[in-house]
């Protein structure tokens, strides 16, 4: 007797899992959200600057599961080839669309966006003259590896294509690896 009960209420935990999964929906979802941060490199398209380290920290809203729109706040300061103690600080307020596509634990995605772009060059840290504020536009993909149903680890190759500020081409590419918290 002892047997079947076993089995009974390994039957009945068995039946019951599979509901409480697919009651906790699909990640993302229609009008859920999501807050992430990310750390790389960027690679300016202008010879006379060098690689410097970039940040980006964003809120990602789900219209439906398959497409987002993501504002976001972005930082990068190349450094100048003509000192390494020169650069050129770059501070990014922008609008994204994204669209994602379900792989199971890893979700593809590409998008695009506009922001405005603060410029400003920097002599050992300090500012140095006037700053410039320019449009750009950015196109990107990625994917995310989903390590829990809330939380992925991505990483994303981005590119700003900017107007020109201070005789210089500030364009560039953007590596980055982050982590994402949906809610």
């Amino acid at each position: 007797m002892r047997t079947s009960s076993i089995r009974f209420a390994l039957t009945a935990v068995l039946a019951i899992v599979p509901a409480f999964t697919y009651a906790q929906g699909r990640t993302p979802s229609a009008e859920s959200g999501a807050v992430g941060g990310e750390i790389g490199l960027f690679l300016p398209a202008d010879e006379a600057l060098g690689t410097g380290l970039a940040l980006e920290g964003f809120y990602e809203y789900y219209l439906t599961s398959r497409f987002s729109v993501r504002t976001g706040l972005g930082w990068a300061s190349p450094s100048f080839d003509r000192e390494e103690d020169d650069s050129l600080r770059v501070f990014r307020v922008a609008i994204d669309v994204v669209h994602n596509w379900e792989g199971g634990t890893i979700h593809p995605f590409v998008g695009g966006g506009a922001g405005i772009y603060f410029l400003q060059p920097n002599d050992d840290g300090e500012s140095v003259g006037d700053s410039e504020t320019k449009f750009g536009v950015t196109l990107f993909g990625g994917a995310e590896y989903f390590t829990s149903s809330t939380v992925s680890v991505k990483g994303e190759f981005r590119y700003h294509i900017v107007s020109n500020a201070f005789g210089l081409n500030p364009d560039g590419a953007s590596l980055t690896i982050g982590v994402k918290k949906y809610f």
